[in-house]
This record gives C-alpha cells, sequence and structure tokens, in this order.
C-alpha cells in the first residue's frame, strides 16, 4: 500500500537492497549523484518534529490519556511522539 499510494503522486520509486542499511546508503548514494535532497527517514531532527504532531493528536483527542502502544522501527516517530507528550 505504501508503495501504491506512493506512486499515485507521481513519485518514483526505488527498492534497492536487503535492509534499511542498503536501502539508506543508496539512497544518499542517489543524491549525492542527481542532486536531489536527501531526508533520512528517521535520523532527521524535522521528520522527528513532524511526527510529534501524532502525540498532539492524541493529546487532542484524549487529553487524560494514561499509555501509549507504538511499534519501534527506526525510532523517529516514538522521539516524535514522546517529546511532544512529554512537553505538554
Amino acid at each position: 500500500p505504501k508503495l501504491a499510494a506512493t506512486r499515485s503522486h507521481g513519485a518514483e520509486v526505488i527498492l534497492h537492497g536487503h535492509n534499511v542499511d542498503e536501502a539508506l546508503a543508496e539512497a544518499q548514494r542517489y543524491a549525492n549523484e542527481t542532486g536531489a535532497v536527501f531526508v533520512h527517514p528517521f535520523d532527521n531532527v524535522d521528520v522527528v518534529a513532524g511526527q510529534g504532531t501524532i502525540g498532539l493528536e492524541i493529546l487532542e483527542q484524549i487529553p487524560n490519556v494514561d499509555t501509549i502502544l507504538m511499534g519501534v522501527g527506526g525510532g523517529g516517530l516514538l522521539a516524535g511522539v514522546a517529546v511532544a507528550i512529554k512537553e505538554r
């Protein structure tokens, strides 16, 4: 579904490697070669800040929330939500 949605917005999707590290290395190489902007998917302050908006939405909908369960991949989503929740 993510691939289809991304392509539906007109993006070219390039799948590379067998793991995240290989894909990130290829993305960085591609950016260097083409002049494209490389935005790290989870180790980027702006990405983490954007993810924090999910925490704000949770607090807006459930102001007295006690527990939030989240999946952890690269950690960007968790970091952003945790910072937003903690700040409030």
